[in-house]
C-alpha cells in the first residue's frame, strides 16, 4: 500500500523561493523543516546531521531541537515549530505517548509529521505522515537467535536502552522469543537500564559484576553501553572472560569485532536510516507515492562480513552512497502496514 499525498498550497510564490530538483526529478520548493530530537545520544545527533545534509544540499532549511529525554519538552518543541509555521517536522521520538500527542496535534495543525527511529504508541499508529523505524522486534530475535545458538545453556546479563520509547521493549521482546527458539536453554538473570549511553553502560556492568549472579554473555542494546561494559570489565581485571554482543554496528563496534572484544552486533545505521526518512520527505513535498511505513536495513555483523558494515561517519557514508554501492532506496524497502503491542518495563 501507498499513499498519494497533496501538493500543498504555496505559501510564498516561485520567484520568492526557487525550484528545486527532488531525488526523483520533480520539481519540490524550498522548505521549512524543525528536526526534533529525543536526547543527546550521538545515534541521534547522528541521525539529524545525515538528514540536514541531504536537506540542505536540496535548499531546504532544518532546525534542530533536543528534548533531553523529557517528554513534556518534547511535546514543547513540536508545539514551538508549530507555532512557527514549519512546513514538516521530522520526530525521533523519546517516548511513545508524547510522540503520539506530538503527531495528533502537528497534524491537527496541517503540518505533516514524519518519525525517525521510534514510533508513536501503538494507539497512534495510523497518525504520521510516514515512518522509518527499525525493526526492533526483528533486531533482538536475530541477536537472542545468536547467543542461544553459540552460547547455549549459559547465563545472559542483559543491558536495555530507555523505557517507555517502546525501542528496549521490542528489542526485549525479540530477544526473548530469539533465545526460546534457537532452544538453548539460556536464562537472563540479570536486566537494568542502560540508558542508551556509556556511562550507563558503565555502572550497570559495574553492578552486574557486584552481584551474586553467574553469568558468562552480555548484550548490550547498542555500542555506546557497550563501550562502558568494556571499561567495566578491564578495570575489574576480567577483559576476555564473558562474551559480549550489541546492537547498531558503530565503527567503534567494528574494531572491537576485529580484535575478538565483541562477538556480534546487528546493525542499525543512524545515516541510512535518515536517508530514507529524508527520501520519504522529499517524496512528500514533490506529492508522488511512498510507503508510509519501512524498517531500517539490519544485517547481522560479525568479524567475518565487517566489510560490509554501512558507516555511521557522515563523509564515509556519502562516499558509499554517491557510489551506488548501499541498500538506500526508500522505494525498494518492503512497505509496513501494522505495528505490534508492547508493554513498558518501567
Amino acid at each position: 500500500m501507498t499513499i498519494k499525498t497533496k501538493t500543498k498550497a504555496l505559501k510564498m510564490s516561485a520567484a520568492a523561493l526557487g525550484l528545486l530538483t527532488a531525488m526523483s526529478g520533480s520539481a519540490v520548493m524550498a522548505e521549512d523543516i524543525g528536526f526534533v530530537l529525543a536526547g543527546p545520544d550521538i545515534y541521534y545527533r547522528t541521525e539529524a546531521d545525515m538528514f540536514t545534509k541531504l536537506a540542505k544540499a536540496a535548499g531546504h532549511s532544518v532546525t534542530v531541537a533536543n528534548s533531553e529525554y523529557s517528554p513534556s519538552k518534547e511535546l514543547a518543541n513540536v508545539e514551538d515549530f508549530i507555532a512557527r509555521g514549519v512546513d514538516v517536522i521530522v520526530l525521533l521520538s523519546g517516548n511513545a505517548e508524547s510522540g503520539t500527542q506530538a503527531a495528533e496535534r502537528a497534524t491537527d495543525a496541517g503540518i505533516p509529521i514524519f518519525f525517525v527511529a521510534a514510533l508513536p504508541s501503538p494507539a497512534g499508529y495510523d497518525i504520521p505522515t510516514g515512518m522509518v523505524s527499525g525493526d526492533w522486534i526483528g533486531m533482538g530475535h536475530t541477536i537472542g537467535t545468536a547467543i542461544g545458538t553459540a552460547h547455549p545453556g549459559e547465563n545472559v546479563a542483559l543491558i536495555e536502552g530507555v523505557y517507555g520509547q517502546g525501542i528496549a521493549e521490542m528489542i526485549r521482546q525479540g530477544f526473548e522469543a530469539g533465545i526460546a527458539d534457537a532452544g538453548g536453554g539460556n536464562e537472563i538473570v540479570l536486566e537494568s537500564s542502560g540508558g542508551w549511553s556509556r556511562n550507563g553502560g558503565l555502572e550497570v556492568t559495574q553492578d552486574y559484576l557486584a552481584s551474586d549472579k553467574d553469568f558468562s554473555v552480555i548484550y548490550a542494546m547498542n555500542e555506546e553501553m557497550m563501550a562502558g561494559t568494556i571499561q567495566a570489565l578491564d578495570e575489574a581485571g576480567r577483559t576476555g572472560e564473558i562474551s559480549l554482543y550489541s546492537s547498531n554496528g558503530k565503527e567503534i563496534g567494528w574494531e572491537w569485532m576485529k580484535e575478538g572484544t565483541m562477538l556480534g552486533t546487528v546493525a542499525n545505521t543512524p545515516t541510512l536510516e535518515a536517508d530514507l526518512v529524508y527520501q520519504m520527505v522529499e517524496r512528500y513535498l514533490a506529492g508522488e507515492d511512498f510507503p508510509r511505513h519501512v524498517y531500517n536495513v539490519q544485517p547481522m555483523l560479525t568479524a567475518e562480513n565487517i566489510d560490509t558494515a554501512v558507516p555511521w561517519e557522515i563523509d564515509a557514508y556519502m562516499a558509499k552512497r554517491d557510489a551506488g554501492v548501499l541498500d538506500n532506496d526508500l522505494m525498494s524497502q518492503t512497505e509496513i502496514t501494522s505495528m505490534v503491542t508492547w508493554s513498558s518495563n518501567n
